[in-house]
């Protein structure tokens, strides 16, 4: 009943946004940023044609991994196009790629993960939604019969090694993601600084490869690759993200500040198709998994096995309605904790973090909330 009452919704609220609109490029005659409209006014407005969808071609980037499942969940079941809108999937590598690829104004709006948190501060974007949940997966790994490991457990911090064995070690990862602040924030937790440790910066199956062929001491990683050391005592989980930061990893969706502003229906619509595939992603984990390991696989190049995606579906979420309409976790937290981190390394200016938060916009969260509880009335 649940489901279907969803389906209905995400046709409705189709309708609402897109009555009367055209299919076509029309643009809107006006450039300036538009107030947005109040839900009963849009609905109205849009009846008789006067809210519309602008008929642009959104771009919009994703990685072929959990960060950005979602995303091709919602273009696969045609909800996008169900919603009359005109989306186009640009996968990219990883988040600091999407982020190139956001700042060259390559793509309009990305399916990111941390990595967001470096575009912010160039007050060109918004944060429009909260999105993948990672309660474990983004891990670092010590070699067991490394000194790190030998050392057992330091103090009273859970993590394996101590400030004699971590210092001067070589951690290889992403950089600008999860992995980089993994690597700085256990360097912290060791008493020491990001310059007594040496980070490499990787892409993930790079990192991995180099890992377990001997390079390196640590590795900061991500599924699949978290999973396959996880299950084998040649390798030591060390410290996760979740511990460290003291919450999960929540990733974000990222809009153009400018195209946002202009066509606040666009990016209400996209997020309403975006957050029913989450919805669908997290109440029905045999739809899930048999989805995903054959876009990871196709469109990926990435073969995971069953117990790799048993490991995915338990460390990794997504939204469904009714933790959106009341969130365990404040919005936009996990880029405020990386921009204080970051901000505290050195590695984003000191003045980063109100660009940061003034960017965190949940007016269109507001805007898609008060859509469907209007609907369901």
């Amino acid at each position: 009943m649940k489901r279907n009452l969803n389906l209905a919704l995400v046709s409705i609220l189709a309708l609402c946004l897109a009555t009367g609109c055209s299919r076509t490029n029309e643009k809107q005659e006006t450039t300036a940023p538009a107030a947005a409209p109040t839900p009963t006014e849009s609905a109205a407005e849009g009846e008789s044609g006067g809210v519309k969808l602008s008929g642009r071609h959104w771009k919009i980037g994703g990685q072929v991994r959990q960060t950005s499942l979602y995303l091709y969940y919602a273009r696969d079941l045609g909800l996008f196009e169900e919603a009359g809108l005109d989306v186009e999937i640009v996968t990219l590598a990883n988040g600091p790629a999407l982020n190139e690829a956001l700042n060259a104004g390559e793509i309009d709006a990305a399916a990111n993960g941390m990595a967001a948190v470096y575009v912010l501060p160039t007050e060109n974007f918004y944060y429009v939604g909260d999105a993948t949940i990672n309660f474990g997966g983004q891990s670092l790994y010590a070699r067991t019969d490394s000194e790190v490991v030998k050392a057992g457990v330091y103090q009273d911090t859970g993590y394996y090694g101590s400030p004699e064995t971590v210092k001067g070690t070589t951690i290889l990862g992403l950089g600008a993601g999860p992995q980089q602040y993994i690597a700085f924030a256990y360097a912290e937790a060791m008493g020491l600084s990001a310059d007594e440790i040496e980070f490499v910066a990787m892409d993930h199956a790079q990192a991995y490869e180099a890992f377990i062929t001997g390079q390196g001491d640590l590795l900061g990683t991500t599924p699949p690759y978290s999973n396959t050391l996880e299950s084998d005592p040649a390798y030591t989980l060390v410290a996760d993200y979740t511990d460290l930061a003291g919450g999960p990893l929540v990733d974000s969706f990222i809009v153009g500040k400018e195209l946002a502003d202009q066509y606040p229906d666009d990016v209400v619509a996209i997020l309403n198709c975006v957050y029913e595939a989450m919805d669908r992603l997290a109440t029905d984990d045999g739809a899930r998994g048999e989805y995903a390991m054959k876009l990871y696989k196709d469109e990926g190049g990435t073969n995971y096995s069953e117990e790799d995606m048993a490991s995915e579906i338990k460390n990794v979420t997504f939204w469904t309605w009714e933790n959106l309409e009341n969130p365990a976790y404040p919005y936009g937290n996990t880029m405020k904790v990386m921009g204080n981190f970051l901000m505290t390394q050195g590695l984003i200016e000191d003045d980063a973090m109100p660009r940061i938060e003034a960017a965190l916009n949940h007016s269109f969260i507001d805007r898609l909330l008060e859509y469907r509880a209007g609907l369901e009335k």
